[in-house]
Formats: structure tokens, C-alpha cells, sequence
């Protein structure tokens, strides 16, 4: 009877976790935020790497702000990589200091998204960085940032 008992926890614990494993946010392809960094940093080149920051929006309508402070005279590049899913790209919106938007990725005449933003920076300071999915959708993926002089 013991043995039985056993069994049966496992068992509980076995199905907890596969279930718990399927509805967590990473249905469909998945969501290898690593991989998705590796098979594409090399596209950032001749620009050279600074920082990843990965995407990830779990609830309808959210969206994921990030800064980092840009020194002037140098030009950077956002490379925008997400799960490639129609009708769930990635937007990404480049705001200065004063939250004024001075880029986007996303061309709302055309309404084409771009796989990248080039900034040539004027003046040093902290710069901010949101990003979302069309259709205020739940989504994953990453920004590479780079700089050169």
C-alpha cells in the first residue's frame, strides 16, 4: 500500500509539472531567447556589441521599457529579433531624455515593421527603449544593441 503511495505522488507531481510546463507563456515555438541571440548576433555586425535585452510579454497590451545612457558622436544600432510569428512582431520605439520618440521601427503610413534602428546620437544622455508586440499581442524576442564611432 505504501508502494502505491509513492507511485501515486509521482505520478501527481509528473502531471503537475507537464501542465504547469504547458501553460506557461512559451506555447506555440517556444521561446529560446538564447537561441533566438545566437543563431542572430552576427547580423549586428560592423557594429559592436554592448547589450541584450530580451522581450518577454506575457499579458495583452504590455509593454517592456528599458534605458541606457548613449554617448555622443556615436552611432547605434537596436537589431530586433522576435519568434518571426505573423501578425506578432516586435515594435520598438526610441525615446531621448525628455521621452520625446525620435525613432521606431514600426511605420505606421506603410504600417511595415523594420528589423532595425540606426541612431546617430547628438548628445549624451540617458535614452529610452520600449518595446511591444502588434496588435498589443503576447510575444517573445530580443534587442541586440551596438555602437560604433
Amino acid at each position: 500500500m505504501n508502494t502505491i503511495k509513492k507511485i501515486g505522488k509521482l505520478l501527481f507531481v509528473a502531471l503537475i509539472t507537464f501542465v504547469g510546463s504547458s501553460f506557461s507563456g512559451d506555447q506555440g515555438k517556444g521561446c529560446d531567447l538564447e537561441s533566438l541571440f545566437e543563431s542572430n548576433a552576427a547580423n549586428l555586425q560592423p557594429y559592436t556589441f554592448m547589450k541584450k535585452f530580451d522581450v518577454k510579454v506575457d499579458k495583452s497590451g504590455e509593454k517592456i521599457e528599458y534605458s541606457y545612457v548613449l554617448s555622443r558622436d556615436s552611432e547605434y544600432k537596436i537589431m530586433i529579433f522576435d519568434m518571426n510569428e505573423e501578425g506578432k512582431k516586435m515594435v520598438v520605439n526610441f525615446y531621448d531624455r525628455n521621452k520625446k520618440l525620435i525613432a521606431s521601427n514600426y511605420l505606421k503610413s506603410s504600417k511595415k515593421i523594420f528589423p532595425s534602428i540606426t541612431y546617430k546620437c547628438a548628445a549624451t544622455g540617458v535614452y529610452y527603449i520600449e518595446a511591444y508586440f502588434e496588435g498589443e499581442k503576447n510575444g517573445c524576442g530580443i534587442n541586440v544593441f551596438g555602437f560604433k564611432k
